[in-house]
Order: structure tokens, then sequence, then C-alpha cells
């Protein structure tokens, strides 16, 4: 025990010893390095404006309202939430699914014009004046939208006119601000007219007594004529060979008697709405289908359903059939509308779905400046879109849109998927091109011929 406590002592005394004699070694003195010079001061900064990166979207963040005009209620309220339905499913299309354009969200805000032309003007107004939108689109009536067309005018605000087809809308009511991507009365009769033709030489007609009626009987007056057809009644430029009959009628006995009474081998119907269905009950019940040929245009489905019965076999211009256009656009349009909707999509959902994409397009190519003078520059520059019919061309003078038409044939009206026609012909957009029809205000816009 006494020894391990001296070794512990003696261990401890040399090391505190090796630990002195190591303090005492002199310390050696570091080798001195070159000077480096003295590092270079750097010049005051002079101060200067703060310049700011200019966005890539001037207006990006501020809402985008749009107005939408449109029937829920009133003679053409079928035709509403096709209008509505297409133009909600065109946003998503061409905003892939943001519904933003150029940083802007879109907002849309749905007006129900019930078809009557002074309510629409008092919309539009309340519209621009108090909602503040910036852009305008509809509506189903032709006369609601040509009294619109004034408003957008006086505005100078952008009004896409859909699905009204009457010719004087981008014809004698024409003014720089009215664009559509609705088909004219006229381009109707090019299409169903070059049918017709084949079928007999003299014709009758019945129409609706309003815009678009006229329009569209003094399209087919205008085709059949230069075809070399005659009609038995009423021919002159003014009464378009037609019987003219008001839009509310519900008795079409009169008028009907007035047709067989002409002893034509045609017969063209234009007529719109929920009307079809007691005109072709009635024309049923007189035998007009026995003894003329009926051409018509081809409604919408819940019209074949509920009225065409009697039309089966009849030909005539279908604007849209969900069965006809073979595209990627439509192939999107039916699959999302079935998704969303549960059934296919109907003959006006495709024009409220092309409108979407021309309003998208167009503001893209503004970087979302809806100003009417950098939208018109867009709109006149050759502009063309892919839609749901196939591709859509803007005429630069008049505003008119062309877009494949089809000719049918009226096969069922009872078939659980809706497939009622068969295609006789599509025409493409050129080949049911109308003439150039500006009032002499704007006739210099007219490519000479």
């Amino acid at each position: 025990m006494n020894g391990k406590r001296t070794f512990g002592l003696l261990g401890s005394i040399l090391m505190v010893m090796v630990v002195l004699l190591g303090a005492c070694r002199p310390v050696p003195t570091p080798t001195p390095s070159p000077t480096a010079p003295p590092a270079a001061v750097p010049p005051t900064p002079v101060p200067t404006a703060t310049v700011e990166p200019t966005p890539a979207y001037p207006f990006a963040g501020k809402p985008l309202k749009i107005g939408l005009l449109t029937d829920n209620s009133g003679p053409l309220a079928i035709y509403g939430p096709m209008l509505e339905r297409g133009f909600q499913l065109g946003l998503e299309y061409a905003t892939d699914g943001t519904m933003e354009v150029a940083g802007r969200p879109i907002q849309v805000i749905i007006k129900d014009t019930v078809s009557d032309p002074e309510k629409a003007v008092s919309l539009a107004r309340e519209l621009i004046e108090a909602e503040g939108v910036e852009l305008l689109v509809g509506a189903p009536s032709s006369g609601a939208t040509m009294a619109v067309q004034q408003v957008a005018l006086e505005n100078k605000i952008i009004l896409i006119a859909e699905p009204a087809a009457a010719t004087d809308i981008t014809g004698k009511n024409f003014n720089p601000y009215t664009f559509r991507t609705s088909r004219t009365n006229y381009q109707d009769a090019v299409v169903m007219g070059q049918g017709l033709l084949g079928l007999g030489k003299t014709f009758v007609q019945i129409a609706p007594d309003y815009a678009f009626g006229w329009g569209s009987a003094c399209g087919f007056y205008a085709v059949v004529k230069a075809g070399g057809g005659t009609f038995p009644i009423n021919d002159d430029p003014q009464k378009c060979g037609a019987v003219f009959i008001p839009f509310d009628t519900t008795d079409f006995t009169p008028y009907l008697q007035q047709v067989l009474d002409a002893n034509a081998e045609v017969l063209i119907i234009t007529w719109a709405g929920a009307g079809f269905v007691p005109l072709f009950k009635q024309m049923q019940e007189l035998g007009i289908f026995d003894q003329m040929i009926v051409g018509t245009g081809i409604g919408d489905n819940q019209t074949l359903a509920a009225g065409y019965a009697d039309a089966l076999g009849s030909t005539g211009i279908v604007v849209y059939h969900y069965t006809l256009p073979k595209n990627p656009v439509n192939d999107w349009l039916v699959k999302r509308h079935k998704e969303v909707y549960g059934t296919p999509p109907d003959l006006f959902t495709a024009g409220g779905m092309a409108a979407a994409i021309m309003v998208v397009e167009g503001l893209k190519r503004t970087n979302g400046d809806t100003n009417a003078d950098a939208l018109i520059q867009v709109y006149e520059d050759n502009f063309s879109f892919d839609g749901p019919n196939g591709k859509y061309i803007i005429r630069p003078y008049d505003h008119v849109c062309l877009f494949p038409l089809y000719y049918v044939r009226l096969l069922s009206v009872t078939d659980p998927e809706f497939r009622f026609v068969e295609l006789i012909r599509e025409f493409a957009p050129e080949e049911a091109a109308p003439p150039c029809l500006l009032p002499d205000a704007y006739k210099d816009r007219c490519p000479t011929p």
C-alpha cells in the first residue's frame, strides 16, 4: 500500500517537471509573409431610381367579368342551359381548368333576357354599368341580340353573338364591336338549299315573324331562286316566298292551309324553340308530310324526341350534333359533358363552347386587355381557332364566323343515346360562306368581287 502511494507521488512530480521544462523552451519566431497590397476601396454608389420589372400580364389579378345573355324562360328557354353549359365547359377547356386568362380570374354573370329585346338592352346596360363586365356574349334570340348590338357600340365593348342566327347581325345591323361564333341564316340556306333543289322545283316556306325567321326565309329564297327554283306564292324579295307566322302562335291551321293551297313540291320550315312540337303535330293532322317534301332545320334532342316523330326521313341542316364532328375538341366536350351533366352535349352547347374559346384565345393575344380596339385588331387579323365543330374562321371584314355545318337525314327520335341523324354531307367552312351583306355605311369593307 505504501509502495503504491510512493509510486503515485513520484509520477506526479515527474509529470510536473516535464510540463515546466516544456514551458521553458524558446518559442520559434514565425517567418513573415510577403506584404499584400491594400484592398481597393469600392467607389461610393451613385443613387439611382428603382426600376420595377414590367409584369408579363399587366392586368394580372384583376377579375375578368363576362356578361352572358341567355334565356332561362320564355319561348327559347330550352336553349339557355345549352349555351350556359357550353360556355362554362369552353372556359374550362380553353384555360386548362384554371379558369384564368393572362392571370385574370374569370367571372361569368348570367342574365335571362326572356327573348325580349327591351329587357335584353336593360340587362346589358346593367351588366356594363353596375356589374362592371368587360365583354358580352349571347343571346339565343336574334331580336334581343340585335338590340344589344347598339349597347355594345355605345359602350365600345365587344359582343360575341351566340347562338342567334339572324344574318342581319353581321349584315344590315353590323357594327365593328359585334363578332359572332353562331352561323347565319344564309349559311343554313346554302347547306340545305343545295340538298332541296334536287328534290323539287317549286317551293313554299313558313317562318316565324321576327328577325330570325325573316333572315332565314330570305336566305333560302335567294339560294333557291339562284338554283332555278320558284315559289308559287309571295315570290318577291320582300316576302321571300314565305308565310310568316307570329312566334307565339299555337294554332297553325290557317297558315298551314295557305301552304297546302300553294301546291308546291317542297316545304321549307324555319322555326325555333318549343313551337316545333305543336307545329309538326298539326302538319301531320293536315297530311302535309304525305303531300309534300319537308325540309327543316334539325333541332335539339329534346325537341326531336317530343315533336319530330312524323318527320322521320326528312332532311335538313343541323348546326351541331354530338355524333358528327370527329376531332379532339369535340371528343373532350362529349366526354366532359357526360361526366358533369350525365347526357351528351346538345344543339347549341358547341356554340357556347366556341364563344368561350374565342374569348380566351383573343385575350391571350392581348395579355388580358379587353379594350375593344385591341380585341378588334386581334379578331380581324386572320383569326381562327379549333372548336367542337372543327376549324372556326372569323372573316375580318364582316365578322361572320365560318365553320363546318352538316346536311343530315333524320332516322330516329327514340334512340336512348340520342343517335338521331345520319350524315349526308359535311360542308367545310368556306363551302357554306355567305356573301358580304354589309350596309352602305360599311360597304367599302367588303372585298372587291
